[in-house]
């Protein structure tokens, strides 16, 4: 609320709209975390994971038409678009196919005897996620990478803070040129 205050974006700017956005924010994540628990309480999946895909599939639309009107305008050639798709693609196949793995480790039990009877030796295995740790990962990753440009346009054309503005260019996610 304070960095948007800082910006000039918001209209009445003041101690009420600090307050507003921070009990809009806090309410929407714990409606947003409840109705995560709901959906994995009822069977639907991994709520909160269902949630952030749905947030991340709404964005593709416009992000395929943008990348096709870089296309058509000529500032990505079609050889660049069609290399990104088949990257998506096989990043795409590559992340479900650790997702879905696991490694099964054989369990073995021993003869056991209960009264007068005697079981055999049983075995069994035990599924093991390869990647245990789900989207976590990814997602504090990204945030890690975005923080410092972030952080840059927080405090403008700052002279102080020209190396944060040069580093915040370098790892943001479409740094200038990268399209010519």
């Amino acid at each position: 609320a304070i960095a948007l205050q800082s910006q000039s974006v918001v209209i009445d700017p003041g101690f009420g709209f600090i307050v507003t956005a921070v009990i809009s924010l806090v309410t929407g994540t714990v409606f947003l975390m409840w109705l995560g628990e709901q959906m994995t309480e009822r069977g639907i999946g991994n709520g909160i994971s269902m949630i952030i895909f749905a947030g991340i599939v709404a964005g593709l639309p416009s992000a395929v038409a943008g990348t096709l009107q870089l296309v058509n305008t000529g500032q990505m050639s079609p050889i660049t678009a069609i290399f990104i798709a088949v990257a998506v693609l096989l990043v795409t196949t590559f992340v479900v196919f650790i997702e879905r793995g696991q490694r099964r480790i054989t369990v073995n039990y021993a003869k056991r005897q209960q009264g007068n009877r005697l079981y055999a030796a049983q075995s069994s295995h035990l599924p093991l996620k390869l990647n245990m740790s789900g989207v976590i990962p990814p997602i504090f990753a990204s945030s890690l990478i975005l923080f410092p440009t972030t952080i840059g346009g927080w405090f403008g054309n700052s002279k102080h803070f020209i190396w944060l503005q040069e580093l915040a260019a370098l790892i943001s996610p479409a740094p200038a040129g990268l399209y010519r």
